[in-house]
C-alpha cells in the first residue's frame, strides 16, 4: 500500500477550503503601520472560504498583517454579514497582469 503525503500547503491548512466566486467591497483600516494614511477601498472576488477566512483575487496589492473590513454576501438572498480580517499574505498572479491573491483571516 502506498502512503500519500500531503503537500506543505495542505499541512499548514486547518480549516477545508470551499469554492465561491463572490463579489466584495472593502476597506483597510488604518493601524500602527498605517499611521496618517487614509483607508484604501477595494474591490475583490473571493475565491474560497473556511471557517478561518477567505481567499480573493483582486486588483490591489494588500499589506500582510493590515487589518481590512467587508460585508460577505449571503448567496440568494440581500444580506450580508459584516466582517473584519486580517491579511496573511498576499502573491502577484503572473508576471504580466495586475491581479492578485491574499489570504484573509477572520479577527475573533
Amino acid at each position: 500500500m502506498q502512503t500519500v503525503m500531503p503537500s506543505s500547503a495542505q499541512e499548514r491548512r486547518r480549516h477545508e477550503r470551499f469554492p465561491q466566486v463572490l463579489e466584495i467591497h472593502a476597506r483597510s483600516l488604518l493601524s500602527g503601520r498605517t499611521a496618517g494614511a487614509l483607508p484604501k477601498e477595494f474591490e475583490g472576488r473571493i475565491h474560497n472560504l473556511s471557517n478561518g477566512g477567505i481567499c480573493i483575487l483582486s486588483s490591489t496589492p494588500l499589506q500582510a498583517d493590515t487589518f481590512v473590513t467587508c460585508n460577505l454576501p449571503v448567496l440568494d438572498i440581500p444580506v450580508s454579514i459584516p466582517t473584519i480580517m486580517q491579511v496573511r499574505w498576499t502573491t502577484k498572479q503572473g508576471n504580466k497582469s495586475r491581479s492578485y491573491i491574499s489570504g484573509l483571516q477572520f479577527v475573533a
